[in-house]
């Protein structure tokens, strides 16, 4: 199939439950012209020899394998860093995806040849819930109930859509800097894309996310209070870098600021919740020096 070459980033970390399945359903996509990238961030289990048994077979793979861990952040920028080719999306090695999803996220940047991020339809699957569909729609209203139709409906695995891939890159120089934590790092990439409506829907595509719960997941649960106060500080003020970056006029940008001081509070943490934090954690330290 003739079009633009799409890399494909997959960082991994002990994945050797889940990844021949990734694989298998990337090498079958419909659109051919596609390079997969793997970044291994030195995985302790039998994931290498599993990629490199399908890089053996099929060229279109490419496998790196980093010496020691160095975090989620760095392991998803230099997958970007890497790619050579004009579009970019990342897949976690437990998503899935219709046969034709990067087929359809192509031809939606074709239909909106300004848009930065392709968006597909995202069915999450996880074991305690049913499962929960968001189906990207055409935008309507004004351009501000836009930007909050996108900031406030938008799921967090739009993040796994197509990016054009220098724009991806000038996006992750900045809130690399700003905002150097995973929490809410997804939604924060995706911000300057929807305060600009430089969105193409593709509500074709199906991609499938699974949440698979580990045990390594549990300490991220316990986050001290000063700790959110900080995140969200911080993601706050990226997003007013960004309100300025977008050349908003006087009204519209008081306006964003309101509709984005909400939308911090819902991606990172609300105020409410933030001092229900420290109180349990200020009742815990009291209990424990008596």
């Amino acid at each position: 199939m003739s079009g633009p070459c799409v890399t494909i980033g997959i960082p991994i970390y002990n994945a050797e439950d889940m990844i021949a399945e990734c694989l298998e359903c990337l090498l079958n996509q419909t659109y051919r012209n596609i390079r997969i990238v793997i970044s291994d961030n030195a995985s302790t289990d039998g994931t290498q020899a599993i990629v490199e048994r399908y890089a053996a077979v099929d060229n279109r793979i490419t496998y790196l394998r980093r010496p020691e861990n160095v975090g989620p952040v760095r392991n998803f920028r230099g997958l970007v860093d890497a790619a050579q080719t004009p579009l970019f999306l990342w897949r976690a090695h437990d998503d899935l995806s219709s046969a034709d999803y990067v087929e359809r996220l192509v031809a939606a940047f074709d239909r909106t040849p300004n848009a930065l991020l392709a968006v597909p339809t995202v069915m999450t699957y996880r074991s305690d819930r049913p499962v929960t569909i968001a189906r990207p729609r055409e935008l309507q209203g004004s351009q501000l109930r836009q930007i909050a139709d996108l900031l406030y409906n938008s799921p967090a695995s739009w993040f796994y859509g197509l990016w054009r891939t220098d724009a991806l890159r000038g996006i992750l120089d900045y809130v690399n800097r700003a905002y150097p934590d995973p929490w809410g790092s997804d939604h924060l990439v995706m911000y300057p894309v929807f305060i600009r409506r430089a969105v193409a829907m593709a509500p074709e595509a199906q991609f499938s996310q699974r949440i698979v719960w580990k045990e390594a997941n549990r300490s991220m649960r316990i986050v001290p209070a000063m700790h959110l106060v900080r995140l969200r500080r911080a993601y706050w003020k990226a997003c007013l870098h960004d309100i300025d970056e977008a050349g908003f006029s006087g009204v519209e940008k008081l306006a964003l600021k309101g509709i984005t001081f909400f939308y911090v509070g819902k991606r990172v943490a609300r105020i409410g919740k933030i001092t229900r934090v420290a109180f349990r954690q200020v009742l815990a330290l009291f209990r424990r020096k008596n």
